[in-house]
């Protein structure tokens, strides 16, 4: 995904605002399955006590030089600096650059994940459903094999996502999924606004972990570990052996 010009760029206008202080206004979140949503700024200040339980296991699974994509107002970034690791801290967000670096956060990139060619990292994280940068069930192909160039021999992958099945679930446990749609379940399309800020149309990835990891192993990765989390959602860590 491109780097954002501030004008569609409402994530960066909303953390960067509660940085400074407003702390009264929301996110709305508009997809093409599900209702409109309100999303607090605030959810991307969260301490570690507060993160879900499986991000919290990926934090601890980081080793060496890390690359946190989407590294948003920069709260996974920040725990890691403040354990002496060294993090490259990356976002297509201006504003939430800004924010990161108000915040003391060192290494800070502005910079879409597939301009990245030179560096090599141990670890990369993609958190806070950071698999949804693939944006299509192919994307993910592409992603995957991109992020395996930048992996040292050894290096790890921790990844996140959510199963959308329940979306297309009955109270009596029935399916309704189009099978002959061409379409996955779980390739959806945003649009985020903040006050007067509209941003452009988006697509964005949930996958579930039966197929994140079937597409792990086609890139060439072994499929560590995957932790469960409270609502359908999971953490997966694969490895580049």
């Amino acid at each position: 995904m491109p780097v954002l010009k501030k004008q569609h760029d409402p994530i960066g206008h909303a953390v960067l605002d509660y940085l400074n202080g407003i702390k009264d206004e929301s996110i709305v979140v508009k997809t093409d399955i599900a209702e409109d949503e309100q999303l607090s700024p605030s959810y991307f200040f969260r301490t570690f006590e507060e993160m879900p339980v499986q991000e919290q296991e990926a934090l601890k699974r980081c080793s060496g030089k890390i690359l946190d994509v989407g590294a948003g107002a920069g709260s996974h970034s920040i725990w890691l600096q403040n354990q002496g690791f060294d993090v490259d801290s990356l976002d297509i967000s201006p504003l939430s650059c800004d924010t990161m670096l108000k915040r003391g956060i060192k290494n800070v990139l502005l910079k879409d994940v597939y301009t990245l060619g030179d560096q090599k990292y141990d670890t990369i994280l993609l958190l806070m459903n950071g698999a949804g940068v693939a944006q299509t069930l192919s994307g993910l192909e592409t992603l995957l094999l991109h992020l395996k160039t930048l992996l040292n021999p050894g290096g790890k992958i921790l990844a996140d996502s959510s199963d959308l099945l329940y979306l297309f679930t009955d109270e009596n446990g029935e399916m309704w999924i189009d099978i002959a749609s061409d379409a996955y379940y779980g390739e959806m399309e945003y649009q985020l606004s903040y006050k007067a800020i509209k941003g452009k149309p988006f697509l964005w990835l949930f996958v579930d972990p039966d197929t994140f990891s079937d597409y792990a192993k086609l890139c060439g990765f072994t499929v560590k570990e995957k932790i469960a989390g409270a609502h359908f959602d999971y953490m997966v860590e694969i490895i580049l052996e």
